[in-house]
């Protein structure tokens, strides 16, 4: 084993002013000399920085690379393939070090198991006054706040675990959101040698953001990550705002595009996920700044400028980062936009949204059954006729989740119709109208009763209702019907133990793959009631699952969570004004004002009625 234990990497260009200012720091660690050694790739400088880096006369090793400017991953790549040490630790040019940096670094690497430690950064107290850097100094602060508070995350087995339990499932995202947010920046993470050989070292051909697609790939490697706040350094900020939204937003622009292409695991928390993720004026809004021939950010400048010259004044700096970040998410989605070569191939890749109609019953109505269940099928085949005829082509669960996975081309206006309970009616009355028109769509059926009756609402009280035989499932399973799972006997499955969820959930998923021969995509919580313990074990189940709570918008789009996606459910007296409203907002804000005038006149007949019983 070689006698070097930590190979400190920094790669520069032309910045020998801020080196002259950083390096005293990093000269003076408190680790022996023997154990580390600093690597610094000099990218083409011509300010004299490697010449005055020779002139170092430091008590550890010293190596002095030189290349032609072929930016940050070759730079690093070179720092790599001469590093000597078992671990690797990057760091910036501009970066201030306390003296127990790299000692800290070392000890949170008690072997060289697979694993990143990552030390906060801040930004240094003495670095310019800009809005950049403020704006900068509030998110590191917010961030590694958040990892404290919940004691750091670890990856295991491809996804993150979080040590401390109480932190609720906002940190889902396919559990790689927290992870991959550390890699925005590798400085100040230290990593075994031989990881570094193993995962090839930095992609030079992503156009920036190659610490991301490191991440990715270590992520995918299963490597763990551990956060050690007192490992922190300090970053000399000496970027400008202009030189900020000039220089590097457009960069990271390509970068989202080429990472999404790349990694599709990273497409739905890449900053263009939420492309579509806008409705009405800021819609419209939207495509007009996407679209003009001039980019309305350059009309932004001099108001950015002025506030960043007053940015002492706490009400125009915040009014300056604001303005800072509506001309950054101008110029990344007119980048995009050209990255992506044009409008269509853009909403193509990134901006598709999806509505989700849910219906129960279709057909008629049923003695003592609930009525708001049921739509009748002479209005079931209206509403089908009229989504045709707008273009919209019905999908099923597994089309989406490809587009989500791996970007396959979906059609252009794409919808999605669920049916909960799987009822045999559907099969008369709702199937063979969808397989008419050309649709794909789901049902959703409880595995544990099918050939059976709706039990569950017998119980209480209800009419009954036949469902779908095992026949008819693998039947319909071939004519472009997919089926997803509701259970097992549709219990509220938020009042079970985990042994019982695990047999309503997961046994539900093995059923319906024995009757249907299928695999089983989707599943739809029943009642939509779920908690986080129901989440978490349909999260690894399936795919994808729905709920119907009407409270939220029935529409869905890159960056939805899979485990969470929205639907929004037919009313049997919906008209297509009402349809119109649902495919294009996720909810009918007719129905709930007829609604509202349905209680008023009821309030009003009561109210008459009471007066009329008090005369005398």
């Amino acid at each position: 084993m070689s006698s070097v234990k930590l190979s400190v990497v920094i790669a520069t260009f032309n910045r020998r002013h801020v080196l002259e200012r950083t390096l005293p720091t990093l000269l003076a660690q408190d680790l022996p000399s023997e154990s580390y050694e600093l690597i610094f790739v000099v990218d083409g400088s011509t300010d004299g920085t490697s010449e005055m880096l020779r002139r170092l006369e430091p008590k550890c090793a010293l190596h002095v690379l030189e290349q032609s400017h072929r930016g940050p991953s070759a730079a690093r790549n070179k720092g790599i393939h001469a590093a000597r040490g078992d671990l690797v630790l990057f760091l910036d040019d501009d970066i201030l070090c306390p003296s127990n940096l790299l000692r800290q670094h070392c000890a949170t690497h008690p072997s060289l198991d697979p694993l990143i430690v990552h030390g906060p950064i801040y930004v240094a107290p003495d670095s310019p006054t800009t809005l950049i850097k403020y704006r900068t100094e509030v998110w590191y602060e917010r961030y590694y706040r958040s990892l404290e508070e919940t004691d750091g995350l670890q990856l295991s087995q491809g996804t993150i675990s979080v040590i401390d339990s109480s932190i609720s499932r906002e940190i889902h995202r396919y559990s790689i959101g927290s992870y991959l947010s550390v890699f925005s920046s590798i400085i100040n993470s230290s990593i075994p040698l031989r990881l570094l050989h193993a995962c090839g070292g930095f992609d030079e051909r992503a156009p920036s953001k190659e610490d991301l697609d490191l991440g990715l790939r270590l992520w995918n490697m299963g490597v763990h990550f551990r956060h050690n706040p007192q490992a922190a350094a300090y970053e000399l900020f000496m970027k400008s705002s202009q030189e900020f939204l000039q220089k590097q937003v457009e960069g990271d622009a390509k970068a989202e595009v080429y990472l999404s292409r790349k990694h599709p695991e990273y497409r739905p928390l890449s900053r263009v996920s939420g492309l579509a993720e806008t409705h009405g004026g800021k819609r419209l809004l939207r495509n007009i700044v996407m679209q003009s021939p001039l980019s309305p950010a350059s009309l932004l400048s001099l108001p950015i400028w002025a506030a960043e010259q007053l940015c002492r004044f706490i009400p125009i700096r915040k009014t300056g980062v604001r303005l800072l970040g509506a001309a950054e998410r101008i110029i990344m989605l007119r980048a995009v936009l050209r990255e992506t070569s044009s409008w269509k191939a853009l909403q193509r890749e990134f901006g598709i949204q999806m509505p989700v109609l849910m219906y129960h019953h279709v057909g008629p109505s049923r003695p003592n059954t609930y009525p708001a269940l049921t739509v009748s099928s002479e209005r079931f085949e209206r509403q089908i006729r009229w989504l045709a005829r707008r273009g919209y082509t019905g999908i099923r669960p597994a089309d989406w989740v490809e587009w989500l996975r791996h970007g396959k081309n979906l059609p252009d206006k794409p919808i999605l119709l669920t049916f909960d309970d799987g009822y045999a009616d559907l099969a008369d009355y709702a199937l063979p109208v969808l397989r008419r028109y050309g649709f794909g769509a789901v049902v959703f059926v409880v595995t544990g009763l099918v050939g059976g009756t709706n039990a569950w609402d017998e119980a209480r009280g209800s009419g009954t209702h036949r469902l779908m035989t095992a026949e008819q499932i693998r039947y319909w399973a071939t004519q472009g019907i997919e089926f997803g799972a509701h259970s097992r006997t549709h219990a509220d499955l938020t009042t079970l133990s985990a042994n019982e969820l695990e047999k309503e959930i997961v046994g539900s998923r093995d059923e319906l793959a024995k009757i249907s021969g299928c695999p089983v995509t989707s599943f739809a919580y029943p009642y939509a009631s779920y908690n986080q313990m129901v989440y978490e074990c349909a999260q690894g189940a399936y795919d994808l699952t729905f709920r119907g709570d009407e409270k939220t918008p029935g529409i869905n789009f890159l960056c939805t969570d899979p485990h969470d996606q929205q639907r929004t459910m037919v009313q049997p007296g919906d008209w297509l004004a009402d349809l119109e409203c649902r495919v294009r907002w996720g909810h009918s804000p007719l129905m709930e004002l007829r609604s509202r005038l349905r209680v008023r006149t009821r309030f009003k007949r009561a109210w008459r009625f009471i007066l009329g019983r008090r005369k005398p």
